[in-house]
């Protein structure tokens, strides 16, 4: 099993596809880790060099500190940036999922020059506490109880009416695979992170997904970010979808996510 060494924390991440492609780095969501792109990485594996990372604290990385997870979505950030130049990347973009998006976009605007475009799959949410649910008295009162039993409520609230019973049945368990202290910490991170403060300072090409059942990160905020890009971008809505569209609907999403990206030359 293949794993980097960063700051001493060890990242555990899948690789795919053939080397000197374009590479394409895939960032989870909160409470998540590599498995939730297994319906879709082979089908980008045929046009991508992709790297699927297990952020700290999630699936076979290494813990952090007290919680399990790094204190910061910027943190995170640093982390796939350093990540991503330990295995000699170039340009490489970066496609988030949820929480992911956030590390993304922070990857982005920290490291403009290096950073060569984003993929935001439901995670453009441009100020968390206002345009979600995860408002800090959510994150405090109810998800401290017991983090993994919100998680797994909160995942099957999320799911869209086109959605096969048995994959969702499997996206809710993922939530359950994740240890408590670090889907709180997931959420902590989340709801303190201001994308609208970021979204400025990014350059790079930029795809946003989103779906039109997903509560948790609306259309409408995702295109009110748009509107503060200076970059580049392409928006995609999936109509009777929820927030996990790679799940969800795995073949709509890779047709589509292909060609946006392509559109915009991220190829």
């Amino acid at each position: 099993m293949p794993y980097v060494s960063i700051d001493g924390i060890q990242t555990y991440y899948e690789r795919a596809g053939e080397l000197g492609r374009r590479a394409l780095i895939m960032v989870h969501g909160a409470s998540q880790d590599t498995l939730s792109w297994r319906y879709v990485i082979p089908f980008f594996a045929q046009h991508y060099d992709i790297i699927a990372v297990d952020l700290p604290g999630h699936g076979k990385s290494s813990l952090y500190g007290r919680r399990g997870v790094l204190d910061s979505t910027a943190h995170n950030a640093r982390h796939v940036i350093e990540i991503a130049k330990a295995l000699g990347l170039s340009r490489p973009i970066i496609m988030g999922h949820s929480m992911g998006g956030g590390v993304a976009t922070s990857a982005a605007a920290q490291a403009p020059d290096f950073v060569g475009g984003l993929v935001l799959v439901d995670g453009t949410a441009y100020n968390a506490a206002q345009t979600t649910g995860y408002h800090s008295s959510v994150v405090k009162d109810l998800a401290r109880v017991n983090p993994n039993d919100w998680f797994s409520v909160n995942f099957g609230t999320l799911l869209g009416k086109r959605t096969d019973p048995a994959r969702g049945a499997e996206i809710v368990a993922e939530a359950r695979r994740c240890i408590p202290e670090v889907a709180f910490g997931d959420l902590e991170n989340f709801a303190a992170y201001r994308l609208v403060d970021d979204l400025p300072n990014i350059v790079c090409p930029v795809v946003v997904v989103e779906c039109d059942e997903d509560w948790s990160v609306p259309p409408e905020p995702a295109r009110q970010a748009i509107a503060l890009m200076k970059a580049p971008t392409d928006f995609l809505l999936f109509e009777g979808v929820g927030h996990f569209p790679q799940s969800e609907q795995p073949e709509e999403f890779c047709s589509r996510t292909l060609d946006a990206m392509r559109r915009l030359g991220l190829n």
